[in-house]
């Protein structure tokens, strides 16, 4: 029955009155002839396409031929609920569809989290000691991550290369291949994301030895202490930016905890060695002091009585001998920041000026210098003498890195460490230093030669063309003055040296250290003298060599013997050694001497720093102390200064 005029006997095709495009009104036509119960669904009129409601009755007649009773209506109340109805259940077949949906998401986001935890933890847990830690973090952070291959790209010896790479196609690549940049890293920084990505894919590209697809590679900076520095290359990083972003700061942290744990690591080797060094350097100085002031004495008297000219010359090889071991003591106690510094308010451009010349011939006519000094140089606070070998022996490294001639450039300039930078750099505050940098044009360093460079011995010179001490004075000597130094090279770029002093911030006007000192009465060669030392041999030597400079001597072996003379006699000069055996050490002999003989003068001697009138490295002021070993001139000329004064 149609849902249509009564009058009507127009005889109508069902599939005319209704769409059926799609098959569904032939499949509700067929379920309602094999059911009892009434079908419902609904349909589109084809002349206007509003929909109907269709009740499909199976009727079966007397012939047995099954028909369809068919009754078609407007969208009623019924139908109107019944659509409702199927919206709803529409709507929750969505929802649950996007319930599942979030469902797997969630699954997946966890399993994700789960494999970044792992990454996190195995990179936490790596040795930085190990060569190949970058290595064994990348491969964590690529199985986390469920990547083909990844890289790490960054600069080592101011070059830009690969510095690890982890995946099936890895053997394509070469570890420390550099990588070819116009403007190098820092470049990098200034372009757009995309661009940045492409522009290392194409370097990264360029390095294999094979065939390899790149497509697809992501990047992400690795801040190595807030500092972004290098960068983790991944493929296929698009859907996992989360992870990726996690397990890049992690990554980060162990590159900056592997160069923190390494300083320190070379700090505390250094440390060590400069402990056992300046052991061994005090009692090698008593040492030289006796064996170079007897053959002073016995070369002296060789030359002035008829002795076999070859016995003059064995001793003469003997004191020379002795002095090449006191300057082998002298830097290691450098070295071992040991040296007992007299530190002077500098100006550091007037000292360059200074020392010029002795530079130019220390290098010779292949090396060109310039020395460029900064306007309004801060000043500091220095030994001047030690700056200055410092300075000749970063002088001498250079000479020797270039042998075919080159340029040294000397500049000097005011700066500023700050916290950042110090927190990358162990045994640095942050504050203001003025910078002495020594640039040379020779063969530079590789980052081995660059990590040992301190270390005292090291050196990539012939057998007897260095000690390779060198830059181990040159270390001890700034760190003991509260700076810094640091090396920047590359192979065949040359190498930068780069030391960094305290601004000295006192008033200078009114420093008593930069009075001229005032001279009295030349000194007459006849003073009364004591000297108090508890080496048998060494007092010896010493009364032996005062006496012929003409001075009346008496000696002592302990402070208490020194108290006991005094207290009986009068003295112009007392030299004493620092250490000295019971209560009563060279300080405060001098101390009690100073009371008994108010005008006496103090010359103290030690083969050591670490001791009662030397603290920090430095001399307390007004002190005068003589280094063991010292010659018969170095001696006599420091005892007339001081009695002079």
């Amino acid at each position: 029955m149609l849902d249509a005029p009564a009058e009507s006997e127009e005889v109508l095709a069902i599939t005319d009155l209704l769409e059926s495009d799609d098959g569904r009104l032939m499949r509700f036509l067929n379920d309602a002839a094999t059911v009892s119960s009434p079908l419902i669904a609904r349909f589109r009129r084809r002349s206007d396409g509003a929909l109907l409601t269709a009740k499909g009755h199976r009727i079966v007649r007397r012939s047995g031929e099954v028909c369809i009773l068919l009754a078609l209506k407007g969208d009623t109340e019924l139908s109107r609920r019944f659509r409702l109805l199927a919206e709803k259940i529409a709507a929750l077949d969505l929802e649950i569809e996007r319930r599942r949906a979030a469902q797997e998401l969630l699954s997946q986001n966890a399993a994700a989290l789960q494999r970044t935890l792992i990454g996190v933890r195995q990179m936490s847990e790596i040795d930085t000691t190990d060569p190949d830690h970058l290595r064994h973090a990348l491969d964590a952070l690529r199985i986390a991550c469920e990547r083909p291959i990844a890289f790490i790209i960054g600069v080592e010896a101011g070059r830009l290369m690969i510095l690890a790479v982890s995946g099936e196609s890895a053997p394509l690549f070469e570890k420390d291949s550099q990588l070819h940049l116009d403007g190098g890293l820092a470049r990098l920084w200034e372009l757009p994301e995309i661009s940045r990505t492409e522009t290392l894919r194409a370097a990264v590209q360029k390095t294999a030895r094979g065939t390899c697809d790149l497509s697809g590679l992501m990047a992400w900076p690795l801040h190595i202490g807030n500092v972004p520095k290098a960068f983790l290359l991944l493929q296929g990083g698009s859907g996992i930016r989360n992870e990726a972003t996690i397990l890049a700061d992690t990554l980060g942290s162990l590159m900056n905890r592997a160069s923190v744990e390494a300083d320190l690591r070379h700090s505390q080797k250094l440390q060590a060695i400069g402990e056992l060094t300046g052991g061994i350097a005090h009692d090698f100085n008593n040492i030289l002091a006796v064996v170079l002031g007897n053959a002073e004495l016995a070369l002296d008297h060789a030359t002035r009585s008829d002795v076999n000219a070859y016995l003059a010359e064995l001793l003469g090889e003997i004191r020379t001998a002795a002095l090449r071991g006191a300057t082998l003591t002298s830097r290691l106690l450098s070295f071992a920041r040991k040296q007992a510094l007299r530190p002077e308010i500098l100006s550091l451009n007037a000292v360059l000026r200074d020392l010029d010349p002795l530079l130019r011939r220390a290098t010779g006519d292949k090396v060109d210098i310039e020395i460029v000094g900064a306007g309004g140089l801060w000043k500091t606070r220095l030994d001047q003498g030690q700056f200055e070998n410092a300075l000749l022996n970063l002088t001498v490294n250079a000479r020797d890195a270039m042998p075919n001639g080159g340029r040294l450039t000397i500049e000097t300039a005011n700066t500023r460490l700050d916290a950042e930078y110090a927190s990358q750099h162990s045994e640095v505050s942050p504050g203001q230093y003025v910078m002495v940098a020594a640039t040379d044009t020779g063969t530079g360093m590789s980052r081995d030669v660059i990590r040992e460079a301190f270390t005292p011995f090291f050196t990539t010179k012939g057998v007897g063309q260095g000690s390779g001490l060198g830059l181990s004075m040159v270390f001890g000597f700034v760190k003991q003055s509260g700076g810094h130094v640091k090396i920047y090279s590359e192979l065949g770029q040359g190498t930068t040296v780069k030391m960094y002093f305290p601004r000295d911030l006192a008033d200078h006007a009114a420093d008593p250290g930069q009075l001229a000192p005032v001279f009295g009465r030349p000194a007459s060669g006849q003073d009364r003298i004591l000297v108090v030392e508890d080496d048998t041999a060494i007092l010896r030597y010493a009364e032996r060599t005062l006496i012929i400079l003409g001075y009346t001597v008496d000696t002592a072996l302990t402070g208490e013997d020194a108290v006991d003379l005094l207290q009986t006699k009068s003295y112009d000069i007392l030299l004493t050694d620092v250490v000295l055996p019971g209560p009563l050490n060279g300080a405060r002999v001098a101390e009690l001497a100073r009371k008994l003989s108010p005008g006496i003068k103090v010359l103290f001697m030690s083969g050591y720093t670490e001791n009662a009138i030397v603290h920090n490295g430095q001399l307390d002021s007004g002190v005068e102390l003589i280094s063991k070993p010292f010659t018969r001139d170095d001696l006599a000329r420091r005892l007339e200064l001081i009695s002079k004064a």
